[in-house]
């Protein structure tokens, strides 16, 4: 796959995090459309340069959502650390992690492919508190922000697409912005840290894939397959009857994404 010109407009160039990127300018309802320069989501941020920081610094960011389990924070710490900046964590959710759960699938591509669909109709439910308190706070005020997790592909896909679905994006449209980090190749590294780090840190967790899964599975879990996300608006729809039903239940109601609506979409030109 190649990347779009409107993909190459939406990414960061940064050494140290080359998912970062800008996940506004999209068409919403009404001809409108979400605000640029204000929403980003990325990888790890553990690799970055000064560099890297003074572009993130330029941009204005004040806040840093983390949706890395404990361990993955403490053996790969954010390089970017100032006052100014908010970084909220959340306790992990999962009743089961993803390294645990692949272990319940044949090792084959066949099989990551049922672990992730599995994984994504779980999402929803398991890191709701962290999806809840990331939309409120965004339609409290708190931006420019990044969200992140480690591969920047899975939680942070799921978050993206909550927020973007909450602002009126149209399905095929947060589809394809989950997609596109297929499209800049998701790192094996990093998508193994998000899965096998363990008490040797992340030094081993690429190794560690590699012993359990053959090459064809690794492709499958790397990728970003718009089925997969799929997958879990098909669980919210069969779980709680509608995305506005589930978002309510995680307690974003009318009033928070009134206000998202309110601060971050604007006329389109």
């Amino acid at each position: 796959m190649t990347l779009t010109p409107d993909d190459i407009g939406r990414i960061v160039k940064l050494e140290g995090a080359s998912n970062f990127r800008d996940f506004g300018g999209y068409h919403a309802r009404d001809g409108a459309r979400v605000r640029r320069g204000v929403l980003f989501r990325s990888n790890r941020l553990s690799r970055l340069t000064t560099a890297d920081i003074a572009v993130l610094e330029d941009a204005g960011i004040t806040a840093i959502f983390d949706l890395r389990a404990p361990r993955e924070r403490e053996v790969d710490p954010s390089a970017w650390t100032a006052p100014h900046l908010e970084v909220h964590t959340w306790p992990p959710g999962h009743k089961r992690s993803l390294a645990k759960m692949a272990l319940e699938y044949p090792p084959t591509a066949d099989g990551a492919e049922a672990l992730m669909q599995d994984f994504y109709t779980e999402l929803p439910r398991t890191l709701g508190h962290a999806f809840a308190d990331i939309l409120q706070r965004i339609a409290g005020g708190a931006t420019p922000c990044v969200i992140h997790c480690s591969a920047g592909k899975d939680r942070t896909g799921m978050a993206a697409a909550l927020v973007l679905s909450a602002l009126g994006v149209p399905r095929d449209l947060v589809l394809d912005d989950y997609a596109m980090t297929g499209r800049i190749v998701a790192s094996e590294d990093d998508m193994a840290r998000s899965v096998f780090v363990g008490r040797d840190g992340g030094a081993q967790a690429q190794s560690k894939m590699r012993e359990i899964f053959p090459p064809e599975a690794i492709a499958v879990m790397r990728s970003a397959d718009p089925s997969f996300l799929n997958s879990a608006f098909v669980g919210i729809d069969r779980d709680y009857g509608s995305l506005p039903a589930f978002l309510a239940t995680i307690g974003v109601d009318e009033s928070v994404v009134d206000a998202l609506r309110s601060r971050l979409i604007e006329p389109a030109s």
